[in-house]
């Protein structure tokens, strides 16, 4: 049996669409696990509605703990041999959890994963495929070798936790547990189950459509912070399994996600142009930044940016991403408008 854990948390609108997909399956040996995250729309009597129509629907109603508690609270009652998640603005393809099921037993795998669809628009109309560059069996010592990196700021397998359906002995096993990240949550998990598993199947199949949530409005202070920690059990990682090809790619990335946390801040006015430096020259005095020194791609570490987090030069900093707003602010304003227009008109 397949247990499918689905949180919940103000998705009313889209509720209903997820669930009719998973109770549409063409493999009807599941059972569907509803955890209601505090919501405050209707999504709890929907859940309930859907409980006492169908034995197979489970509902699970909570104080808002946010999307990562929520999942383990699912996964702490499942019942099923294999275990897989969706969002609940999300939904599936009829014969997912059977195309899925029949290679995790074919193959004898840890966990099977299907392609998704990302879906640009609100009724689904506009549609983008994503299939992952990997395909069919990979084994250990490969798996390890060669894909944890996916984890590490290299883009090659897919850090979701949705699409995916897991042996639910093995999650039991390694005892995991909510990482309390509000962003990164899909990555922190992957970072502690990875090293432990034996294959995985990635298959072409797409079988997940994934509702991509229009334009960013606002700067979120939680991302920078969650990504620092991430980068921090990423070095201890990196020591415990001495994978010291994953050294330059943390360290880039956190670069990257620096840089891209001040631009945001700019874009949407967070800060003033004076706190903005000030909060600059604040961060640079965090420790992690000594580790930019020993980045081994020369080429990228006398580029301007990182050179100037060397120096410690906020001005310099400030100044950079400055610059690279101005020059994407014609393109972020068309962009605006195309998800308004497809906000009211679809």
């Amino acid at each position: 049996m397949i247990s499918i854990i689905v949180p919940i948390y103000n998705t009313a609108r889209y509720l209903t669409t997820c669930v009719e997909s998973i109770l549409k399956q063409s493999l009807k040996d599941f059972e569907l696990i509803l955890v209601n995250d505090g919501s405050s729309d209707n999504s709890l009597s929907i859940c309930k509605d859907y409980a006492n129509r169908d034995k197979r629907v489970l509902v699970i109603d909570k104080k808002n703990q946010g999307v990562d508690k929520a999942r383990f609270s699912g996964l702490s009652v499942a019942k099923g041999d294999y275990v897989t998640f969706v969002d609940s603005d999300d939904w599936i393809e009829p014969k997912m959890l059977e195309y899925m099921l029949k290679d995790i037993e074919e193959y004898h795998t840890d966990y099977t994963e299907v392609a998704m669809q990302r879906v640009l628009d609100r009724i689904g109309i506009i549609k983008r495929k994503s299939i992952s560059p990997v395909l069919g069996l990979i084994k250990q010592p490969s798996l390890f070798n060669d894909y944890y990196l996916s984890y590490m700021g290299v883009n090659i397998l897919s850090i979701n936790m949705c699409g995916k359906l897991y042996r639910k002995e093995v999650l039991d096993s390694l005892h995991l547990q909510p990482s309390g990240l509000k962003m990164g949550e899909d990555l922190f998990f992957n970072l502690k189950l990875f090293p432990h598993l034996k294959s995985v199947y990635i298959s072409d199949y797409i079988g997940y459509n994934y509702r991509f949530g229009g334009m960013t409005t606002k700067y979120n202070p939680a991302l920078f912070s969650d990504l620092k920690f991430l980068y921090q059990k990423k070095k201890e990682i990196i020591k415990e399994y001495s994978y010291t090809q994953a050294h330059d790619f943390i360290r880039i990335e956190i670069v990257n996600v620096f840089k891209s946390d001040i631009r945001q801040q700019i874009l949407y006015k967070y800060k003033s142009k004076e706190e903005i430096i000030n909060q600059i020259k604040e961060e640079l005095h965090n420790p992690l930044w000594n580790d930019i020194k020993d980045i081994n791609d020369k080429n990228y570490i006398n580029k301007p940016f990182p050179k100037a987090i060397l120096q410690k030069d906020a001005n310099y900093i400030y100044n950079f991403c400055q610059n690279e707003v101005d020059k994407d602010m014609p393109t972020y304003y068309l962009k605006r408008i195309a998800a308004r227009v497809l906000s009211n008109y679809l």
